[in-house]
């Protein structure tokens, strides 16, 4: 069941990447995506996963950029949680050229099964466009702020961190685009105590709104809540995503 959930999207991936044409260059101002998928298996095992995320940006085609994104994850085997994870980001970047810019921002993280209540992570630094042309931009960041955080049933805690990012793009045709994102969170006081994060995606256009996506998800925290919990998580989603 497992197999034939994963060979659907992919045969239509392949499909609707013949047939898709090219998207408009987008306006100054708000445009972004919104997407949803869920997956369901039954007979040896009962699994059923969702996920609901969004990717905003504003951009008057001047010198300042937001973003702000989100990605909402949960899935039950057998009666019980296996994920139930909520991530977002608001970040403000200003550009000094067209290569080299400041940014601040902060992101959200809550993850059930890893009894974390919370981890706020704001933070301000300077980023590079290393490669940027119609198809391919590679950009990498670098940066400080803090770290609050809180596991189930302990006191919050909180300090300075260290940050830094990469993100890759790749639009291989008019409608086919490959997308990675990497980043990494460390504490000052104690670098070894840190958060990884790499997300890997695969795009079609299924139409001039709709996009189908995969993708892979990892998440890594050196030092988690108990040690009985595992230090790496790994997730793989379809979703159905509209733009405007």
């Amino acid at each position: 069941m497992k197999r034939l959930l994963l060979a659907l999207p992919l045969a239509a991936l392949l499909s609707a990447s013949f047939a898709a044409t090219a998207a408009d260059e987008p306006k100054p101002g708000w445009h972004g995506s919104f997407g949803a998928g869920l997956s369901m298996s039954s007979g040896n095992s009962d699994a059923k996963s969702y996920n609901v995320g969004f990717d905003l940006k504003y951009d008057p085609k001047t010198k300042n950029l937001v973003k702000l994104g989100g990605l909402y994850l949960r899935s039950d085997a057998n009666g019980q949680v296996t994920a139930d994870k909520l991530t977002a980001a608001l970040r403000d970047e200003y550009s000094f050229s067209d290569r080299f810019y400041a940014y601040g921002e902060i992101g959200f993280l809550h993850d059930k099964v890893a009894r974390l209540d919370y981890l706020w992570s704001p933070g301000a630094g300077i980023g590079y466009r290393i490669v940027k042309t119609d198809t391919v931009k590679l950009e990498a960041s670098a940066g400080f702020g803090g770290a609050i955080e809180k596991y189930e049933g302990r006191e919050s805690t909180s300090g300075g961190a260290y940050r830094a990012g990469m993100s890759f793009e790749w639009k291989v045709s008019p409608a086919v685009g490959l997308t990675q994102k990497a980043t990494g969170l460390w504490k000052s006081d104690d670098t070894g105590d840190a958060y990884y994060h790499l997300d890997l995606g695969l795009t079609t256009s299924l139409s001039k709104i709709l996009e189908l996506k995969l993708a892979y998800l990892l998440d890594h925290k050196t030092r988690p809540a108990l040690p009985t919990l595992e230090k790496t998580d790994t997730a793989f989603i379809a979703a159905v995503v509209a733009k405007f």
